[in-house]
């Protein structure tokens, strides 16, 4: 036969235990009197057996009881665990988030932003995940990440998309350059300098590529690279030009890498991905904020 054991008698049973006495238990629940005998006496009834010497004043627990009790204590510890960790999670969040970012993004920018997010939050643990756009999708829809942070590629049932921040290619150059003197850069001025091509971001090589064909101009590539930050650091070596994510050319402010507006427009949209049917934690929630506000701190014109 199932037990119909309430929680509110095992209440009951620890004030009673703790207090001596049926009116001490009731104080300590906020309860009455008769409320609280009604309850212990409803649940010797179910166990069975008494609970407690009544030949006195006070309530003397039975052995059986002192065994009841202790399970109780174990039951309340436990409940009190979980009101300390729900504490927890409240005003600080899950402590373990997953992000997996295109490397434009995880080279040169999420580092600032995951170190300031870690020194406001020292209880958080942070997995950086560098990735194609492609992949970073893929590994949201299989749940190996909380977050994915990439270029929008096709659409993906597996994920929902979030609008991160929208931007244009730059062209970057060393400070010193004699394209550094103009205001816009377009492709006739790439005719005779140095380029240093990008070979693994296909979503804006397609586009630069035809810009620059439509210019009728090939560019001097004597380099080619798959990521942006090499591109922004050979930049920096005075090893050429490159037309680029604008966001690295944060990480080289310092390094006499400038840039200029790239015409024609190239655009890119910067997305934020998340699981499809499991809404973002607290703390992922909170670093989506951070990383939008720092990208339009830095983004041209921000």
């Amino acid at each position: 036969m199932s037990s119909r054991i309430t929680m509110r008698q095992i209440e009951a049973l620890r004030a009673a235990v703790l207090t001596g006495g049926a009116s001490a238990a009731a104080r300590l629940l906020n309860v009455s009197q008769p409320s609280v005998s009604r309850l212990l006496a409803d649940l010797e009834r179910e166990v069975g057996f008494p609970l407690f010497d009544r030949s006195t004043r006070r309530l003397r627990p039975t052995p059986e009881c002192e065994v009841l009790y202790a399970e109780a204590e174990r039951l309340f510890a436990g409940l009190s665990g979980i009101a300390v960790r729900a504490s927890e999670i409240r005003q600080s969040g899950l402590g373990q988030l997953r992000v997996a970012c295109m490397p434009s993004l995880s080279s040169g920018v999420l580092p600032k932003v995951v170190a300031e997010f870690l020194r406001r939050r020292p209880e958080v643990q942070i997995t950086l995940s560098s990735l194609g756009s492609v992949t970073v999708v893929d590994w949201v829809t299989r749940g190996l990440v909380d977050i994915g942070i990439a270029l929008k590629p096709l659409e993906s049932p597996g994920v929902e998309s979030q609008p991160l921040i929208s931007t244009e290619l730059v062209c970057a150059m060393p400070a010193g350059h004699r394209l550094a003197k103009k205001a816009v850069i377009v492709p006739a001025d790439l005719a005779e300098v140095d380029f240093i091509g990008l070979t693994d971001d296909r979503l804006a090589w397609g586009a630069i590529g035809s810009a620059l064909h439509e210019a009728g101009i090939t560019p001097k590539r004597r380099i080619s690279t798959q990521r942006a930050y090499t591109a922004y650091a050979l930049v920096a070596e005075g090893a050429g030009v490159a037309v680029v994510e604008p966001f690295t050319a944060h990480a080289f402010k310092d390094r006499g890498v400038v840039t200029r507006p790239f015409l024609p427009r190239i655009p890119l949209s910067y997305h934020l991905f998340f699981p499809v049917g499991r809404p973002p934690s607290g703390v992922a929630r909170d670093f989506s904020t951070e990383v939008r506000a720092f990208l339009s701190r830095i983004a041209p014109g921000g």
